[in-house]
């Protein structure tokens, strides 16, 4: 494919772009592109309080024509910088293609967040934007584990993009080199890439060098924080164990005294239970109900045959015979009830007991 002009995504803007990428490395060299096309990148700023945190420019794929973003990664207390973190300054707001510089914005959002830093201090290599450390457990692009990562999966290094050009021969090998890490993160140079890899794959390896890699940390520091009040909960908890077994001890004398009383009155009604089956349970139950049917079916006979006799008005014989004959029939019903009720206790019980009696 000799002869054909590369493609560029950026379409004609793409020579624009590069030239203001380039001046704006030559002015800021400590800043540190993140992704291949160049289109964000981050520098890391000291701030007046001696605390650090890091600008990142975004740059839209119509750039210049469009204006850059600039917000900061750590959480800063300014006017310039809304709740989102996205910085505001005028350089920004009034973007003029053609006119504007993404250098020129970027020196003002330095100078807006560092509170006015002079140029005295911006020549200083020690104070200048860009060579401060990172923030505390932040990335570094291009760092060691940036150019482990890279090697890994195949990716060029930061100098080898397409478009990054070698025209600005200030800037490129400045861009190969990562700015010195905090001395509270592990010095991920003296591992080589498959220690890295290793790390990676080693689930309880990478937790040992992560908690050695957070110890004096924050997140340090909160972890101890919740584990001693963990702790004090659980001395809470030991000291109310003399109340609680109290309070089971309590409870069982409670609950020993209410079962005394329960125990006897459960006697008390078993033993009645007892004395009534003992009269009128099982059996002795239906053949007193056989001998109240056989009654009341010979008074209706007796009845009947004095009718005959002539001893006996018809009205008198009419009632007396009726409430006869429905006595007669109630109580052989309760026979019969009585009867199907002992063969299904009969037949529970494995047989024991008969029925007896005749029907």
């Amino acid at each position: 494919m000799a002869g054909y002009p590369m493609y560029s995504p950026y379409g004609p803007l793409a020579s624009e772009r590069m030239q203001q990428i380039d001046e704006l490395m030559r002015q800021f060299p400590g800043c540190r592109a993140i992704n291949p096309d160049r289109s964000v990148f981050d520098l890391p700023l000291e701030l007046k309080d001696k605390k650090t945190t890091a600008l990142r420019i975004t740059l839209p794929p119509h750039f210049p024509q469009e204006r850059p973003g600039l917000s900061v990664l750590i959480p800063v207390a300014h006017a310039a910088v809304d709740p989102t973190g996205r910085l505001h300054t005028s350089l920004i707001s009034s973007w003029v293609y053609g006119s504007s510089r993404l250098s020129s914005a970027v020196a003002e959002a330095v100078a807006t967040l560092t509170d006015g830093v002079t140029d005295s201090r911006q020549s200083d290599p020690s104070v200048a934007a860009g060579t401060v450390p990172y923030p505390s457990g932040y990335p570094v692009p291009g760092g060691p584990l940036s150019q482990g990562r890279q090697h890994l999966m195949g990716s060029p290094t930061p100098g080898a993009w397409p478009g990054s050009g070698t025209g600005s021969s200030g800037s490129s090998p400045r861009r190969q080199q990562g700015p010195a890490t905090s001395s509270t993160l592990p010095d991920w140079s003296r591992y080589s890439v498959q220690q890295l890899e290793e790390l990676m794959n080693d689930q309880a390896a990478f937790k040992a060098l992560l908690k050695e890699a957070v110890k004096g940390s924050p997140m340090a520091a909160t972890l101890e924080e919740i584990r001693e009040k963990n702790r004090q909960l659980a001395e809470s908890n030991l000291s109310k164990q003399n109340a609680i077994n109290e309070a089971r001890n309590q409870l069982a004398v409670v609950r020993g005294s209410e079962y005394t009383l329960i125990k006897s009155r459960f006697d008390e009604l078993y033993a009645r239970q007892a004395r009534v089956l003992s009269t009128m349970g099982g059996v002795v139950w239906r053949e007193k109900l056989e001998e109240a049917v056989s009654a009341a079916d010979s008074a209706s006979s007796a009845l009947a045959a004095d009718f005959m006799a002539g001893d006996v008005a018809l009205e008198e014989f009419v009632q007396q015979h009726l409430e006869l004959r429905m006595q007669h029939h109630v109580l052989d019903l309760k026979r019969q009830a009585a009867e199907a009720l002992l063969a299904g206790m009969a037949g529970s019980g494995g047989g024991a007991g008969g029925s007896g009696g005749g029907a």
